[in-house]
């Protein structure tokens, strides 16, 4: 089979440029019509990248997030326009923060509060802790690292900081995601994890997908190596009985591990309009409006300077209710659709969804950092090479 060589010799080419192992899975017309690994999992001990093998997949965690709130947006929990102050009462009287003329710090009320559809696109004016802005530089001070709170204390300590905008002007990406966790955490009366298996995770079958590792799922968990000149640098740091019990809740825009098989069935649920191997889980009009882009103004002009200046391979693209979605593919370089969707990983996963096409891509690697980790080679190729076979597979299919 032509396509399975080509995409067998495509995973090839990637562990020769130097990604230590990857995997990749295509959905199409709601059936797999590809699986290959590549590579190790652990390059020191010599393990292979196989369909057992676990991925931290980092951001790819807010595509099921999008998915479950959007579940819940169709049970008519909740509007994507209501504020957030309607379920945590503590983000009502917000404000944010910016310099006058003379580059003093002025902090001023909001003119709108947060609503979930300003969670949902990156709007809101959260942003994750740093030193790019005043309100990052607080999180760094009162937040510390990723993930240090239980997900409800986040949410508070992020409603107690002023914001770095007035939520709606401006695009930033951030701890939004998690704050919506919490609100949905709110809507189900139950920790968000919970709520997250129940709704999504057994529904779709992905038996492999946990915020806090099995001792099965450790054994075959993928070793992360940061690309550097030198070669891969493993990097390996066991949690904390702290950090596994603060883990068991859940957070809405990190914290879980996966495996290709799994992801695949997200995928495969977004390319083939809402149904995965017979059950539906989300309606086609709810995953079209999940993919339409969302910015518009100063916020895409935010999204696609960020492109510009640090991640190119996002060139053409905006934001939707579930990550990047594709405005113009002219501009990406893509042989793909307007509306394809999804998010990555900073640890390199990518997960694509196109229903249009009746397409759904899950592809894995463990490396950092994001800009100079092999995204930017890998994601595009494998983009461009499977929308390319989408007439052999139609052949195949019939």
């Amino acid at each position: 089979m032509a396509s399975k060589e080509r995409l067998d010799a495509l995973l090839g080419q990637f562990v020769k440029a130097g990604i230590p192992g990857c995997g990749l899975s295509v959905s199409y017309r709601g059936r797999i019509v590809y699986t290959g690994y590549c590579g190790l999992a652990d390059r020191e001990n010599g393990i292979p990248i196989d369909e057992d093998t676990v991925y931290t997949v980092a951001s790819c965690t807010k595509t099921l997030t999008a998915t479950a709130a959007m579940k819940m947006y169709e049970e008519g929990k909740f509007l994507l326009d209501d504020p957030v102050y309607e379920y945590l009462p503590s983000f009502r009287s917000m404000s944010y923060q910016t310099f006058d003329p003379s580059g003093e710090t002025i902090v001023k009320p909001v003119t709108k509060p947060i609503t979930i559809r300003h969670l949902l696109s990156m709007t809101s004016g959260i942003p994750y802790m740093g030193r790019g802005s005043l309100t990052a530089r607080e999180y760094l001070e009162k937040i510390g690292g990723m993930y240090t709170l239980p997900l409800r204390e986040l949410a508070q300590k992020i409603s107690e900081i002023p914001l770095q905008f007035d939520p709606g002007t401006h695009f930033h990406y951030g701890f939004s995601y998690d704050v919506l966790a919490a609100v949905m955490e709110e809507i189900a009366g139950k920790p968000y994890a919970e709520y997250l298996k129940e709704a999504v995770l057994e529904p779709l079958g992905m038996e492999h997908t946990a915020f806090v590792l099995t001792e099965e799922m450790q054994r075959h968990r993928a070793i992360t190596y940061r690309m550097t000149a030198d070669g891969p640098q493993r990097l390996e740091r066991k949690s904390t009985p702290e950090e596994q019990e603060r883990m068991k809740g859940g957070y809405g825009g990190g914290g879980l591990s996966s495996t290709l098989g799994d992801l695949v069935k997200l995928a495969g649920l977004w390319g083939n309009g809402g149904v995965w191997e017979g059950k539906r889980l989300l309606s086609r009009n709810t995953l079209d409006l999940m993919r339409k882009n969302q910015l518009s103004g100063q916020a895409y002009e935010d999204f696609r300077l960020m492109a510009e200046e640090a991640y190119p391979w996002y060139r053409g693209y905006s934001w939707g209710l579930a990550g990047r979605t594709c405005v113009s593919p002219e501009e990406a370089g893509s042989n793909g659709s307007v509306g394809e969707f999804g998010w990555c990983g900073a640890t390199g996963p990518y997960i694509l969804g196109d229903p249009g096409r009746q397409l759904g891509v899950a592809y894995t690697m463990q490396t950092s950092p994001v800009i100079g980790g092999f995204q930017d080679y890998a994601h595009p190729r494998i983009r461009n090479a499977v929308y390319a076979l989408l007439d052999e597979w139609d052949e195949e299919i019939g």
